[in-house]
């Protein structure tokens, strides 16, 4: 002790003096504390009109086909989807930075034992401090402590963990936006098998109809009161008719393998009621789309862009500290013996404990970089989360021009049924009075099947570009069941089951 001081607090000294000629050499550099605002200072209102309005978006927008089998179905695929899973083991990964971030906070320890054989640094001191010329050769035993902490003054640590914390809450939104690209995609697959099987169902009445035509054209040519050519085109019609079933057919199987998949099973498991469904269930309410700031705060890729730009504001303090020198309290302990009896012995002990410094100084040239490079990420940042509003925006708006343009086409289609088959009553009013003949009764039909295969088909298009719409508004992911990832199975027959182990 010299002049009343420990060496502990003559090194605390020297630490403050660092410090001092730190914050003078680094340039005052300071972090920013908080993320720079979106550029995009206005948020439009979506625009309403005759199909959606201002209420506010349903959560459970599904709900709304009033089909109980399909609510199953969503809420299945929420639990069971594999992509669900990927996102959500995503998300246990970004959790587990973040306790490794936080983790780094407190006093880093670390034990060490050990036992063998030889001649080591410490026989060689022992025989250097005796006097004599050899080592000894033998068995010994080691036992050693470290602990250091880390004096978070320029907030390294603390921006760590700022960084991990943004990285968890982007994730989670990820996460919320594959439930709702999951929940979207169950109601179309569904919405789609119930309007292929809808369209198949016209399809074969067309065939039908083509079937009967043929037949009576046939008859009219054998009476002499038509040719040939009217036949072959009759049964172009036919072969025209029966050309559009499979492909109708095909793709309903193709939407329900969809929807088995997207809940979890194999293709082949196909969901009974689904199969059953030959009638597009129909929304009777005006869509409500919300006012424009709550689309941004429920838009899960709005949240997640936002997220990556806080992560990216905290990564410039993480950058700033490397300027500074990294100033930790640390202590060790080690123990060295022949025997395990000497362990303890305090000849055998040496220790030490003070404050630790470690500073890439006088060449602060990386570190320079690298906050340049965390600066310009940051730039980045700012830019996807704007390039995130924007697109939100434009998407709802968007979809929701899409979906009035698809209202007015269905009203107006409608609206050609409704005459076709008025027309066709009168057609068979003539018939019956001898004042139409069997061709012009069975054209009138055929208008009346296609006007039902045109309205069949847009009726279709209304129910996606209602799914696209509620995909669009962003919601479905705040009621939606915990992930459960399952127990990995590692028995002999599991493996012997995996296609890649064979």
């Amino acid at each position: 002790m010299r002049n009343g001081r420990t060496p502990f607090y003559t090194g605390l000294r020297g630490v403050n003096a660092v410090l001092l000629c730190s914050s003078l050499l680094g340039g005052c550099v300071a972090a920013p504390s908080v993320p720079p605002r979106s550029t995009v200072t206005e948020v439009t209102q979506p625009a309403e009109g005759a199909a959606v309005s201002g209420d506010a978006a349903p959560t459970q927008w599904w709900r709304l086909y009033n089909e109980p089998a399909l609510d199953a179905l969503v809420t299945e695929a929420l639990t069971n989807n594999r992509d669900l899973r990927v996102a959500e083991a995503n998300l246990l990964k970004a959790r587990a930075i973040l306790g490794e971030a936080r983790g780094d906070r407190i006093p880093q320890t670390e034990l060490s034992a050990g036992v063998g054989y030889g001649s080591t640094l410490q026989d060689q001191i022992a025989a250097a401090a005796k006097g004599v010329s050899s080592a000894r050769t033998g068995t010994r035993y080691d036992l050693g402590a470290d602990i250091s902490w880390e004096l978070d003054l320029f907030g390294r640590l603390r921006s760590n963990v700022r960084a991990a914390r943004a990285d968890v809450r982007a994730s989670a939104a990820l996460e919320d936006g594959v439930r709702i690209s999951i929940a979207a995609g169950v109601t179309g697959a569904w919405l789609d098998a119930c309007g292929f099987a809808h369209r198949a169902d016209v399809a074969r009445q067309s065939l039908a109809l083509a079937e009967r035509g043929r037949d009576t054209t046939e008859r009219l040519r054998a009476a002499g009161a038509t040719n040939s050519a009217d036949v072959l085109r009759a049964d172009a019609l036919v072969a025209q008719a029966r050309a559009a079933i499979p492909m109708l057919d095909a793709a309903r199987l193709d939407a329900l393998a969809e929807l088995a998949v997207l809940t979890g099973h194999p293709p082949t498991e196909i969901a009974p009621a689904a199969a059953a469904c030959r009638t597009l269930p129909q929304i009777s309410a005006i869509v409500p789309v919300g006012d424009g700031r709550a689309l941004l705060r429920r838009r899960p890729d709005v949240r997640a862009a936002e997220q990556r730009l806080a992560a990216g504001t905290a990564r410039i303090g993480i950058a700033v500290s490397d300027l500074y020198p990294r100033i930790a309290i640390g202590g060790m302990a080690a123990d060295s013996a022949g025997t395990p009896s000497d362990l303890g012995n305090r000849n055998n002990l040496v220790w030490r404990f003070g404050p630790l410094l470690s500073w890439s100084f006088p060449n602060v040239s990386a570190a320079r970089a690298r906050l340049r490079y965390a600066r310009a990420a940051e730039a980045g940042a700012l830019a996807e989360f704007d390039g995130a509003i924007l697109t939100a925006l434009k998407e709802v708006n968007q979809r929701a021009e899409d979906y009035a343009a698809l209202l007015h086409r269905q009203s107006a289609l409608r609206d050609a049924l409704d005459r076709s088959q008025h027309a066709d009553r009168l057609t068979r009013i003539q018939r019956a009075a001898g004042a139409a003949t069997a061709l012009e009764a069975l054209d009138a039909d055929r208008t009346v099947i296609e006007a039902q295969a045109n309205l069949a088909s847009v009726d279709r298009d209304v129910a996606a570009a209602q799914v696209a719409l509620f995909k669009a508004l962003g919601g479905g992911w705040e009621l939606a069941p915990v992930v459960r990832l399952p127990t990995p199975d590692r028995s002999a027959t599991a493996a012997t089951s995996n296609p890649s182990s064979k």
